[in-house]
């Protein structure tokens, strides 16, 4: 997301954003590394049929982009006076690089084992890990919460753009809701409504035949970072503030959309 200190010092400002988080940014940084090894990755195992490195490769660049959100959202809020120690923006900034290291190893780790690291109940260790790794997740979402509370209760004092404020919102509640439908894959211990069958999108894996949650939870999640990019844009091309709104809203409307059809069982894409 590149939207909120880049509205008042421009591009150029984006490296002193992201020195001002080392955390965050060293774990963006360090994930796109990763993305890249497990893409290189040689291994002639495979997991449910799909390469063994698939799941760490997509939760490593997934992982990279999120933690390279997270300078640009606290940044702003180093302005905010009183809020309590244990809020602080860049405390909770690092809880949640903790946790998502935490997943990136075990992922890792049972990827190096050849087993699924996601819905896999069928050992101890297997159980375990996966506990684990939703309690980080959890915890992680969380500390997501606290972090961009002030963008709701103390946006008055913030000096950005009402539009990036409206994004960084919407684009929060949207990433909380596209959360909700990670924990809902986990207690099914699936991520299909109905059967899945065998024809996929490239990369992503989503089901053409049937409905797949993780396009509810891919859009969900990746609206902290477009929709504040949106309203930053915007600003900055001095757009109608209703079109930067009406943006918001349709996309609002395109995720619920797409909540629906899967719940209903009904793929959202279709691949012949």
């Amino acid at each position: 997301m590149i939207a909120a200190e880049i509205q008042k010092t421009g591009v150029s400002s984006i490296a002193d954003v992201l020195r001002k988080n080392p955390w965050a940014t060293w774990t963006g940084a360090l994930h796109a590394i990763l993305f890249l090894v497990f893409l290189a990755t040689v291994d002639q195992r495979t997991v449910d049929g799909i390469d063994n490195w698939y799941k760490p490769m997509k939760f490593a660049i997934s992982i990279s982009i999120f933690a390279l959100t997270l300078p640009f959202l606290t940044g702003p809020l180093s302005t905010l006076n009183s809020i309590p120690g244990w809020r602080s923006p860049m405390l909770l900034s690092r809880i949640i690089c903790w946790m998502l290291w935490g997943e990136m190893i075990l992922i890792g780790f049972q990827a190096g084992r050849g087993v699924r690291s996601h819905f896999n109940i069928e050992s101890a260790l297997g159980g375990a890990i996966y506990s684990i790794m939703g309690l980080m997740i959890l915890t992680s979402t969380i500390a997501t919460a606290l972090m961009v509370l002030p963008y709701f209760r103390r946006a008055a004092e913030l000096d950005l753009h009402p539009a990036i404020i409206q994004g960084i919102r919407f684009g929060s509640v949207l990433f909380l809701l596209g959360s909700v439908a990670g924990g809902v894959m986990s207690s099914m211990l699936t991520h299909s409504v109905g059967e899945p069958g065998l024809h996929r999108i490239p990369f992503l894996g989503w089901s053409t035949t049937a409905g797949d949650i993780r396009a509810v939870h891919f859009v969900g999640l990746h609206a902290i970072q477009l929709l504040p990019l949106i309203g930053w844009l915007g600003q900055a091309r001095e757009w109608p503030g209703i079109w930067m709104s009406g943006f918001h809203w349709i996309y609002s409307t395109v995720f619920f959309g797409i909540t629906g059809l899967t719940a209903a069982g009904l793929s959202v894409v279709y691949w012949m």
